[in-house]
């Protein structure tokens, strides 16, 4: 697809890929498989459910950014995703998610050694599995989906997949449903208590599903604790969908901060122990130290805070051609930008260096999900990103790759949109 500035900006035209429609608007998967690649022999020959044989890929993700395989599934049934780096120093993650966007599973190593797996019941629908490299690394990697009895691309954890109570696996452990045996942290919504948290020890073997219920929206940190043990906690929807999960935040404990409330309902939090499941864990749900790990983690742009207003963010407004901003940026405090795309197509954003600055940019959805980043483009320590978008809102974090770098940056922004015929 050939994309251009708006006719009343100017007459440039500019053609990504149009040979080849890398940047085509299917906004499947909330826009993520733009430029995916379907399994197998192109879009009709990617339903796994009727596939002769996997689907398999080879991809390379660059850095901060992710590679995507897209496949679809004509029959419910459950399915196996994997990658599996190609060098030496890879060391993959993988996402799964629905056509409508929504995260289904996030694996790092459930593979074996540095390769990535899950196997989960899906419907029938299209997917978009994606990989990147840990701590946004670039990475080539070998990505397979797969019916369960066809051979698979990775090893697997021992005794994590196949063998967890006689079931299907999922990611080490089956999913928490409505029938999953769970100990129940309470016997009604646990809000009032968040303050002071909300504390239980068992051993995995003995209690490995926790459930708790939230009467209003809530802000939760999950903490499971015992380094000899070394747990790794899942939360769960009450429909079994994974959430988030977590291994070794701290130190060999683990913690899930769930710094956007959940909705009022009921969870589930699934555990396994990586060194001894006999060992009692220490399971807390509490809100103490949210405020804390919220503003660390909009410094570092891990996550995009709010548009409430709660946390500093520089409206840029409506974007129809061109923005641009000159900005000091600490180098320990990102700085956050929205801006509004009025409909479909594609936007450039850089950082170029005015003084004393290596720039970086991470981009978020107004949902908060992650869509993209860079650091160093075209030979240069500026960034540069190209961002296919829909109709709405998009933030952007504009950081320092160093904490001693305080200069000042030249943001831009520039929208192109579908060429007509």
């Amino acid at each position: 697809m050939c994309l251009r500035r708006p006719a009343f900006a100017l007459t440039a035209i500019i053609c990504l890929g149009c040979a080849a429609p890398v940047w085509a608007q299917t906004g499947l998967c909330a826009g993520l498989g733009d430029g995916g690649q379907w399994m197998g022999q192109g879009q009709a020959g990617s339903d796994i459910a009727s596939a002769a044989a996997s689907l398999d890929v080879s991809v390379a993700s660059t850095a901060g950014a992710r590679a995507v395989g897209l496949f679809s599934l004509g029959t419910a049934m459950q399915v196996r995703v994997e990658a599996a780096p190609t060098t030496a120093d890879g060391d993959t993650i993988i996402e799964l998610f629905d056509a409508d966007g929504r995260l289904l599973v996030i694996d790092d190593d459930s593979g074996g050694g540095v390769s990535s797996r899950a196997e989960l019941a899906l419907e029938p629908g299209s997917y978009c599995l994606a990989v990147m490299g840990f701590g946004g690394e670039a990475v080539r990697a070998e990505m397979r989906v797969s019916r369960l009895e066809m051979p698979a691309l990775t090893a697997g954890l021992a005794g994590g997949f196949g063998d967890w109570q006689g079931g299907a696996p999922f990611v080490g452990i089956d999913p928490c449903l409505a029938d999953t045996p769970a100990v129940t942290l309470r016997a009604g919504p646990i809000d009032a208590e968040l303050d002071k948290g909300v504390s239980m020890a068992n051993s995995v073997e003995a209690a490995p599903y926790y459930r708790f219920s939230l009467a209003a929206p809530q802000a939760l940190s999950i903490r499971a604790t015992n380094e000899q043990a070394d747990p790794y906690i899942y939360l769960f929807d009450a429909a079994g969908v994974l959430l988030a999960e977590n291994d070794d935040a701290d130190s060999l404990d683990s913690r899930i901060d769930i710094l956007q409330p959940l909705a009022a309902g009921d969870y589930c939090v699934g555990m396994r122990a990586l060194s001894d499941p006999g060992l009692p864990i220490r399971l807390t749900i509490s809100a103490r130290g949210l405020q804390e790990a919220a503003a660390a983690a909009y410094a570092t742009a891990e996550i995009a805070p709010p548009l409430d207003g709660s946390w500093p963010v520089e409206d840029l407004g409506v974007l129809t051609t061109t923005s641009t901003r000159e900005w000091q940026v600490p180098g320990d405090q990102a700085q956050w930008f929205v801006f509004e795309s009025p409909d479909a197509g594609l936007v450039l954003i850089t950082a170029d260096e005015i003084s004393n600055s290596d720039p970086m940019l991470e981009v978020f959805d107004a949902q908060g999900n992650w869509l993209g980043s860079n650091d160093d483009a075209n030979g240069s320590l500026d960034a540069e990103l190209a961002l296919p978008v829909q109709a709405g809102r998009y933030i952007v974090a504009l950081l320092q790759f160093g904490s001693d770098q305080q200069g000042s940056v030249r943001l831009a922004l520039t929208r192109y949109v579908p060429a007509t015929p």
